[in-house]
């Protein structure tokens, strides 16, 4: 007798390679944008970013990176994703972030994107403070 293969269809995820850091979906707003910048690594412009949205279940979607210049190449490395979050769990990790990297308050920014209602105008304060590549905003 021949077993038959079920067919599941898995969820489709994005390519590991993806240039689109946060996917922005309906209902979905970014809500606050970290850059840690240590002393230690301004000579390469190295900085840890952490990216969050807030879904539509007010969970939040947080993105993680390294990013450095390498001859005036933007580089990102070691991207983590965390499809699910609590704004607690998240405050939590920046507080730990900084206790690890000995990060000191000059060296940190908190972008807070939360005041503004739509998305349209959360990307117009980005562009204004040139912190967004619109090479990859659809």
């Amino acid at each position: 007798m021949k077993k038959r293969s079920k067919r599941v269809k898995s969820k489709e995820s994005h390519p590991k390679h993806d240039h689109f850091l946060i996917r922005i979906g309906q209902g979905e707003r970014l809500y606050k944008f970290y850059y840690f910048r240590p002393v230690a690594g301004r000579r390469e412009h190295f900085e840890y970013r952490i990216l969050t949205k807030e879904k539509t279940n007010e969970m939040l979607e947080m993105v993680s990176y390294n990013f450095k210049i390498v001859s005036g190449v933007p580089q990102k490395s070691s991207i983590t994703r965390v499809p699910e979050i609590s704004k607690e769990q998240l405050e939590a990790i920046v507080q730990n972030v900084m206790r690890k990297t000995n990060t000191r308050p000059d060296e940190f920014e908190e972008l807070d994107l939360s005041e503004f209602s739509t998305i349209d105008q959360q990307l117009e304060f980005l562009k204004q403070q040139d912190r967004v590549d619109t090479t990859y905003i659809m």
